[in-house]
């Protein structure tokens, strides 16, 4: 729905769809239950609901409900893990930013996706319910069973509040190293990942389970050279469509050089690598490149060679059983084992 939001192509967006199912990211972090997962869940319909009002021509009713379900969506990712304060941070500066420069009305314009409508019917009071209280409600409703709970607390609601200094003092005391800990410098060419299991197998010691978190190396390396051509037309054609994919990939990674956490670890990176999706198929259909005939004619393969990969992979994503000699052979750099 993101993609075809974005593209406005059918096409365009079962292509999105096939190479997101490609991006092993996707695929291993469906099947744990880590915070990050369901985050990331309300997070992208978060983004849905959102650039839906950007959609012209739109009523205001409908602008109006679409954003306070975006509201009430980033609340719900904040309150599975405070990393999604990002995207909603990056959805109230959008909003500010283009209100005050009246980028609107610049050459900043797209015939099929422009913020004019959602700027244009949205008051600053309309804004401050939508985006602000709603999800600020929305994050703390979270809480509402704590108030039940009989623990003697003579201020439960007070005390809700002093819970979210403590979580903060928590995080940052979190200091332990960790044989998989990384930087995140190394996550987008994958210098370093994690094994979230490695076990013999029960009564076969020579043969192992496995599941590792890694990235599709097609996706993940080239996706990082798909950004650079949405830069370069988001500023060449003014167009929001290429801006909105390097905004939001640039706020969930480069935020990770100043969040004061003393431990990181590759999965932090999920968000991030999602998003190189959209790269991606903006470059396969929405790129006016002197070869994008060529690109055009080759998506197709580009997504077939993806899922080669994926199943190349597959036995150490899955837990499929693997000759203890014969695991390393998926092991291409010295980071990932």
């Amino acid at each position: 729905l993101f993609a075809l939001i974005l593209f406005q192509s059918q096409e365009a967006a079962l292509w999105t769809l096939g190479i997101t199912l490609a991006n092993q990211l996707l695929y291993v972090q469906s099947r744990i239950g880590m915070l990050d997962t369901f985050m990331f869940g309300f997070l992208i319909w978060a983004m849905v609901a959102y650039f839906a009002t950007w959609l012209p021509p739109q009523k205001r009713w409908k602008t109006s409900t679409l954003l306070r379900s975006s509201g009430a969506l980033l609340g719900f990712a904040v309150a599975c893990k405070w990393f999604a304060v990002i995207a909603w941070a990056a959805c109230v500066f959008l909003f500010i930013g283009l209100r005050l420069s009246k980028i609107t009305r610049s050459p900043w314009q797209d015939k099929s996706l422009s913020p004019e409508n959602l700027v244009a019917k949205t008051s600053w009071i309309e804004f401050t319910f939508s985006l602000i209280l709603i999800p600020t409600c929305c994050y703390f409703s979270t809480f509402l069973p704590y108030l039940f709970v009989q623990n003697g607390m003579t201020h439960p609601l007070l005390e809700i509040l002093e819970m979210q200094s403590k979580m903060y003092d928590l995080q940052l005391r979190v200091v332990s190293s960790h044989p998989y800990m990384s930087d995140w410098t190394a996550w987008p060419l994958m210098l370093r990942t994690i094994w979230y299991a490695f076990e013999p197998e029960l009564g076969d010691p020579s043969t192992i389970r496995g599941v590792i978190l890694l990235g599709n190396p097609l996706i993940m390396w080239l996706g990082l050279l798909a950004l650079i051509p949405c830069l370069i037309d988001a500023f060449r054609r003014k167009n929001f469509q290429a801006l909105i994919i390097p905004f939001f990939y640039g706020a969930f990674y480069f935020c990770w050089s100043i969040i004061p956490r003393k431990i990181a670890f590759y999965y932090y990176y999920y968000p991030s690598g999602m998003i190189l999706s959209f790269a991606l198929a903006y470059v396969f259909f929405q790129w006016k490149a002197p070869f994008s005939k060529l690109l055009h004619q080759g998506r197709w393969y580009f997504l077939g060679f993806a899922w080669f990969i994926f199943f190349y992979f597959f036995p150490i994503l899955a837990g499929l059983p693997i000759s203890n000699s014969n695991w390393q052979h998926w092991m291409w750099f010295r980071g990932w084992i």
